[in-house]
């Protein structure tokens, strides 16, 4: 029966492969709506796949490590979907779908007696690169939202950053694949044509990979330098080749930079200084503030992208960040010391197979090349991996585990220790042992494996479809003219799928308005309205849309606080105070989050009570409102709250108009302080009992501890 590397249907899983991993390199970070086409392409090679193993053919036994990584991968497949922020968790799942069938390739292809198909698919790719990093783009391209690439291969970016959207990768990518095929030319040895073409083209992605406004580059260049000379230096010993010049200014060269680092991390810390020098994305505070709230779920952690959201009440930067930017901090806080463990176990398992391969003088010249190329690749971006988030680019997940599958895969050696000396000394090796195919009990297990992957393919693809095509649909509206009207229906069926808050954000910039009474204006003011193009701006949005989008958002993601607070404050403005403050109570951990710089949560809910107890006063409820307001004036005086400019959704738009008109929600605010004056004054009893748990296991008010008076 025929190999399966060896026949049509082998050789087209090959090239659906290789387009599928060029195509991919067009999607930005991990977006769930971004993966249906990817899952449409996997989908149809799993299923050729199967129909092969089905009809007979010859596939290579998995080895053990083989059978435990894809366990493994089982394991984080089954915690991504237990994670409690829909949005990652599918964006996940689709990651580790799209590695474990980029991992069975690496591991058929490894059994390739030429190169030719991998090296085609680089090339392409590399050029693929060059050619569109200068031609498509269009400075004037902004996203109508974000959720997929809007224009081209070449996305959103308004930067010449290529197909994969973001710099960084786009740099990564061009540098280590530059940089993989020069070492591929290296360590064939002979300067020939095929290899020559290799070399030029692999010194030009890697020149080009210095205009994608990264430092990525002066990261990465060096690390694929030092694994290439020692893997250089592995291939030489084992294949009894004498030690060149080369390696030996190779080796002083590492030596003279290890020097370097040893006097720097002892006596002289410039590295580390430059390092925080040059950390724009603050990436060492983002580590500390993950690292805070990680160990509090040591073992399973917080489920996908769980530890983004978890540090949304404490986090004092200016925006939330996307991910850690370490993927081991980020698979700690995520999938707990269990996932960091296993994550790290696969890395090792599959360096040590590479070592082992490469420790036989049995073993063929392509193989050698193959494997050792590999071991770059994978080294390369586990090493990248500790200050990037290399491993949520789908582009780059297929590229690791397709090397890893290269490793893994069977190669004929003869039994032996990954030290063993006698494989230093020149001599006839024993024979090796011949590479046998699959016996009934694994096909049968690969059958079923691959039955299971293709099944959770195609769920994870129906359910992210509609809103993938939607998306196509909103844009072919908003060409032809379609009412707002129009787009906001389409949104609202987009989020009832995909509800993902930046949609939302776009849903209410198109949410109807409400005229204000402009009875309540003068004549002056209203010429000056008119004169300043006002009209517009002073109207009132349709908060019963924006409640409508903010809690599809919270049914998606419980953590997403700035959804909580929005929803709060629109049903304040709505009057209904009792179901804003339940809001606050049950979203808000603890007595509230700190009043830190990305969000002034104190603040918020200080004008929540604000306007509570202004709305009792209207009521005659005085005892109520006097210990509402009093509260949010001593709220007030901890946190350092300005009453004219926090809260309202548009609560300066009517300064704009002069100074002689002030806002209506400044207004009120004067009007608070002199309430409480009246109120203090009078001096009712105070009805604390709204401070009391609305629900019977729920909380009380919050913020407390600012109640509380010093001693």
């Amino acid at each position: 029966m025929q190999r399966l590397t060896e026949s049509k249907l082998g050789v087209l899983l090959g090239c659906l492969l290789g387009i599928v991993w060029i195509a991919s390199m067009s999607i930005a970070d991990a977006s769930p709506c971004t993966l249906p086409p990817v899952l449409w392409s996997l989908a149809l090679i799993v299923l050729v796949a199967l129909i092969c193993i089905g009809v007979g053919m010859k596939v290579v036994r998995l080895p053990l490590a083989a059978w435990l990584s894809l366990g493994i991968g089982v394991y984080f497949l089954v915690r991504a979907c237990m994670g409690f922020s829909l949005m990652e968790n599918w964006a996940d799942c689709g990651l580790i779908l799209g590695g474990m069938v980029f991992y069975m390739a690496g591991i058929y292809c490894g059994q390739l007696h030429s190169s030719r198909g991998e090296a085609i698919v680089l090339t392409i790719a590399i050029l693929l690169n060059i050619f569109f990093m200068y031609h498509l783009q269009d400075e004037s391209v902004s996203l109508n939202w974000v959720g997929r690439a809007d224009t081209g291969l070449a996305g959103p970016n308004t930067r010449n950053t290529s197909l994969f959207v973001y710099k960084n990768f786009s740099g990564l990518f061009l540098t280590l694949a530059g940089a993989l095929m020069v070492w591929r030319s290296i360590l064939h040895g002979k300067l020939t044509l095929k290899n020559s073409l290799f070399l030029l083209v692999g010194v030009a992605g890697i020149s080009v990979s210095f205009f994608c406004d990264t430092r990525q580059v002066w990261v990465v260049l060096p690390i694929t330098l030092l694994l290439g000379w020692i893997l250089w230096l592995v291939n030489s010993l084992y294949a009894n080749k004498p030690i060149s010049w080369g390696l030996i200014a190779g080796g002083l060269t590492i030596l003279v930079g290890i020097c370097v680092v040893i006097y720097d991390f002892l006596v002289g810390h410039d590295m580390a200084e430059l390092f925080f020098s040059v950390d724009t994305h603050i990436r060492a505070f983002i580590w500390d503030s993950i690292c805070d709230v990680a160990y509090k779920a040591p073992l399973y952690g917080y489920g996908p992208g769980g530890s983004t959201w978890e540090i949304v009440p404490t986090y004092a930067g200016g925006a939330l960040p996307n991910y850690a930017h370490n993927e081991y901090v980020q698979a700690w806080a995520d999938y707990g010391i269990i996932g960091l463990g296993l994550m790290v176990t696969v890395i090792l398992l599959h360096v040590t197979e590479g070592f082992r391969a490469l420790a036989s003088d049995t073993l063929d010249k392509n193989r050698r090349v193959k494997i050792a190329v590999a071991m770059i690749c994978l080294l390369t971006l586990s090493a990248t991996a500790c200050a990037d988030y290399v491993w949520h680019s789908f582009a780059l997940v297929s590229m690791t585990a397709f090397s890893c599958g290269t490793l893994v895969s069977p190669v004929a050696r003869p039994p032996m220790s990954l030290f063993s000396r006698r494989n230093w000394a020149p001599g006839q090796a024993p024979s090796p042992r011949p590479i046998r195919a699959e016996n009934g009990c694994g096909k049968v297990l690969l059958l079923a494996g691959g039955l299971a992957l293709l099944t959770a393919l195609a769920k994870l693809s129906h359910t992210l479809t509609p809103a993938c095509l939607a998306q196509y649909k909103l844009d072919a509206l908003i060409h032809n003219g379609a009412s707002a009207d129009e787009q906001r229906r389409l949104l609202m069926d987009i989020v009832r799928s995909y509800p993902d808050s930046r949609i939302t954000d776009h849903y209410i910039q198109l949410a109807p308005t409400t005229t204000p009474d402009w009875s309540l204006y003068t004549e002056e003011e209203l010429d000056v309205v008119r004169d300043k193009g006002l009209m517009i701006e002073l109207s009132e949005p349709d908060w019963a849309a924006y409640e409508q989008a903010l809690r599809a958002v919270l049914a998606a993601n419980s953590r997403q606080l700035f959804a909580a607070t929005a929803l709060g404050q629109v049903l304040d403005k709505q009057s209904r105070f009792e179901e804003a403050e339940l809001i606050f109570r049950t979203y808000y951990p603890a007595d509230g989050p700190d009043n830190r710089q990305i969000s002034c949560w104190a603040t918020i809910y200080t004008a929540h009570l604000q306007q509570w107890g202004h709305s009792l006063l209207l009521t005659d409820d005085l005892s109520k409102a006097w210990s509402m307001l009093d509260y949010a004036d001593k709220l007030a005086k901890k946190t350092g709250y300005i009453p004219s400019s926090h809260h309202n959704y548009r609560s300066n738009r009517r300064e704009k108009i002069g100074t002689g008109i002030l806002p209506r929600q400044q207004a009120l605010q004067r009007g608070y302080a002199k309430e409480l004056a009246v109120l203090r004054y009078i001096n009712p009893p105070k009805d604390d009992s709204w401070m009391q748990p609305l629900q019977s296991d729920g909380k009380p008010a919050l913020y407390q501890r600012y109640q509380i008076p010093k001693k």
